[in-house]
């Protein structure tokens, strides 16, 4: 019996930190500019590398006309600055 017991502790534990995460997300997004890049500092170099690769490559395309990269880019910006709130939060 004392084992079953613990499922019910899980699932309020589980949805503690879940509800983390999800108001973490929402203040990144509403607060912190969600998915924008330039927003965080190291991130802002990646126009600076776009730039240099356009400059390079004259007859090709950007680099941020693929929607794979820029997709890649947006995730990954949200992505971090939701686990610096987290970090923050925890």
């Amino acid at each position: 019996m004392t084992e079953h017991a613990a499922v019910i502790f899980v699932f309020f534990f589980l949805a503690e930190y879940a509800s983390i995460i999800l108001i973490c997300i929402l203040t990144s997004i509403l607060f912190l500019g969600g998915y924008l890049y330039y927003t965080i500092p190291l991130f802002s170099l990646m126009e600076y590398i776009d730039i240099e690769y356009y400059m390079d490559n004259l007859h090709k395309e950007s680099l941020f006309d693929d929607p794979l990269v820029v997709g890649l880019l947006y995730g990954l910006t949200l992505g971090v600055k939701s686990c610096i709130m987290i970090f923050v939060f925890i």
